[in-house]
């Protein structure tokens, strides 16, 4: 505490012992009776004059527009409440009706200069800002001139202390404002307290409003409170008011943005008295996020700002804006633009992001930063979806040539995104592709790598559920599914596509009817999605050809060459195969026409099952028994069978041949 502080502190402890000495003194010639009361009166009046024009009655009767007769009222409260001794002589007397406590009838005969409360009584009643803003107490709650009056608790520790904290906030959370460029980039107006009673911002997610109150504040030095309390039915409403007047006192007169989702779902006894509070107290601002027109009954402003969702070229300037580095290199513009195609990341949560990334590694900041977008994007998922980490990249694939161009397209399509908005006018953001083939092809792999190059999180969707599972309520769900994937900007991946878009014939059922609705809504939705939407199916020929049109690309997946076959064989066995396996890798892929989702799942299994039995290595029965195995899903019949014979047994590799 410094020595003003110090001074002021003493000053104001040696106001109020004087006041309360001659309370106490009044009381006492009271007591005794005597007929002349004026002077010990006078010098009751005088004392309490100067304690409230000390500096902090003054600011209370300011910040809540009190009368000469109220902060009054409130120091007397105030005094009796420090030190209950000073009324002590008033015991035996008409003046204690319900407790030890002034009754509200004996405090308006206090603060009359006359000794007599009709006066004050016209203009301190249970209308006055002391029982409006709740600084006041009745006990019980009875609006009665016998009850005892008590002082706000916020109040009695402003008194005491000269300031205020948000510990004992319930419904409310004081907020400290901070700079974030990225707000200063999306070029967002502030909110001006005293501008409006009532600011709307529309048009934007409910994590928006709290950061642009947090900002708005930060510009135009205001304070900033959050509402943070329970379901309005379980709300006393006096407290809640109590609570803002406590928020006027830390605030120390500065103006106050008071953010309050959904103010208008209020009842309406509340905002008639917000209303009426506001309107005699210009500092506060209301915040909310919905536009009802019950606001414009019972606030005289009503302001609407649309919060736009910012471009990609603003994202990018918001990342370089928090980059560490202070010379912007062509790198950093570019690792930006890339962050702001690829994860549309909520506004306030950009800088935390940014922050900790310098915090791990500065030097690796940009490879940092996408990981956490990433993991950002990663923690929602609608439940019609399966969130699928990549396990694999291009590189993990053997692909043809023709398939490898026409995925690599698809992800420069995503990862150039910005630079074709700006050269194409009437670019359209998103990318639809249809992946068609056999089963084990590689469909669903192909997705987690395109995925895994683009660093982005992968939705897989069965399209056979929505089908089946959500008949009559389908477009409600395909809805929250799309809603969260735009959000995260994730890789959609529709497996078994036929199940929907297969070639319908004429509606018989009211299965067939909902089905058909909502292919319609899924079709308007993939039409419209920004990302990455792909789809799988086995047969092409089952899809209408008009369907097929909207796609950027339709990619075919066929199952591996003998030569293909060898190399998968090779990269999956690797160092794990034993001598004999290795040899005989060349026959095997000749002899089993497997794709190479097979073949990875033969791998696996053989490598478990040598590692059971500790061995160090695969070995040829390892193998076969895998192969055995995996045929016997598709029911493989002699012939297979006889050649896994041959192949275990001895061929031109292994140390049979001639056999």
């Amino acid at each position: 505490m410094s020595s003003n502080e110090t001074i002021k502190d003493s000053q104001q402890s040696m106001l109020e012992r004087d006041a309360a000495c001659k309370l106490y003194e009044f009381a006492c010639v009271l007591k005794s009776q005597e007929s002349d009361l004026s002077e010990p009166f006078s010098q009751l009046q005088q004392a309490l004059g100067e304690l409230v024009s000390s500096e902090r009655f003054m600011i209370v009767k300011r910040l809540f527009l009190l009368s000469s007769s109220e902060i009054k009222m409130l120091a007397l409260v105030y005094l009796q409440e420090q030190d209950p001794d000073v009324i002590a002589p008033f015991l035996g007397l008409s003046w204690f009706e319900q407790g030890p406590m002034l009754s509200l009838d004996k405090l308006l005969t206090l603060v009359d200069t006359t000794l007599n409360k009709q006066q004050t009584m016209k203009q301190i009643n249970l209308n006055s800002p002391l029982f409006e803003w709740g600084l006041l107490l009745l006990q019980n709650d009875v609006p009665a001139l016998q009850r005892c009056v008590y002082l706000a608790p916020f109040l009695q520790h402003y008194f005491q202390l000269g300031q205020n904290n948000s510990e004992g906030l319930n419904y409310f959370t004081l907020v400290k404002p901070f700079t974030d460029p990225v707000f200063d980039v999306c070029g967002y107006p502030t909110i001006t307290a005293s501008d409006h009673s009532v600011v709307v911002l529309k048009g934007t997610d409910d994590n928006i409003p709290p950061w642009y109150v947090e900002q708005s504040a930060e510009k135009t030095n205001s304070m900033a409170a959050l509402y943070s309390g329970e379901q309005l039915e379980h709300v006393d409403a006096n407290h809640i008011i109590a609570e803002i007047a406590c928020l006027q006192l830390i605030s120390g007169g500065k103006p106050l943005l008071l953010y309050w989702a959904n103010l208008s779902a209020l009842p309406t006894p509340w905002l008639k008295k917000l209303k009426r509070l506001l309107s005699s107290c210009g500092a506060i601002t209301l915040v909310t996020n919905t536009k009802e027109p019950v606001l414009d009954v019972f606030f005289n402003y009503v302001y609407v700002e649309q919060i736009i969702e910012p471009s990609l070229t603003q994202r990018a300037l918001a990342w370089l804006s928090l980059c560490p580095n202070n010379d912007m290199t062509e790198q950093d513009k570019s690792q930006a633009n890339q962050l702001a195609a690829k994860y549309p990341v909520e506004l306030p949560l950009m800088k935390r992001l940014a922050d900790k990334a310098k915090q791990q590694n500065a030097n690796d900041y940009w490879q940092i930063l996408q990981s956490l977008c990433f993991d950002a994007q990663s923690q929602h998922c609608d439940e019609l979806a399966k969130l699928c980490q990549a396990r694999y990249t291009l590189k993990d694939m053997m692909l043809q040539d023709k398939v490898a161009i026409e995925l690599k397209e698809l992800i420069a399509r995503i990862n150039l995104q910005t630079a074709l908005q700006a050269r194409l006018p009437r670019f359209n953001q998103g990318c639809k592709a249809l992946f068609w083939g056999k089963p084990g092809t590689g469909k669903s792999m192909a997705a987690e790598a395109i995925a895994g190059e683009l660093k982005l999180p992968l939705y897989m969707v069965n399209l056979a559920n929505i089908a089946s599972k959500w008949i009559g309520e389908t477009e409600k769900h395909l809805a929250k599914l799309f809603d969260s994937a735009e959000r995260n900007n994730a890789v959609l991946m529709f497996d078994e596509a036929d199940a929907i878009f297969a070639k319908r014939s004429e509606v018989e059922s009211s299965h067939d009817k909902n089905a058909n609705m909502g292919v319609s809504y899924l079709l308007q939705r993939m039409e419209h999605y920004s990302g990455l939407l792909l789809l799988s199916t086995n047969f092409k020929s089952n899809l209408d050809e008009a369907f097929l049109r909207r796609f950027h690309g339709v990619i075919e997946f066929t199952l591996p060459t003998e030569q293909e076959r060898v190399q998968i064989w090779t990269r999956h066995l690797n160092n794990n195969a034993d001598a004999n396996l290795q040899q005989g890798i060349i026959k095997l892929a000749t002899l089993f026409e497997l794709s190479a989702a097979q073949i990875i799942n033969i791998c696996e299994v053989a490598l478990l099952q040598s590692l059971m039995r500790n061995k160090p290595q695969i070995s040829r029965n390892d193998i076969a028994n895998a192969i055995h195995r995996e045929l016997s899903k598709q029911h493989a019949g002699f012939m297979a069978q006889q050649s896994l014979t041959h192949w275990l047994n001895g061929d031109k590799h292994g140390p049979h041949a001639d056999i």
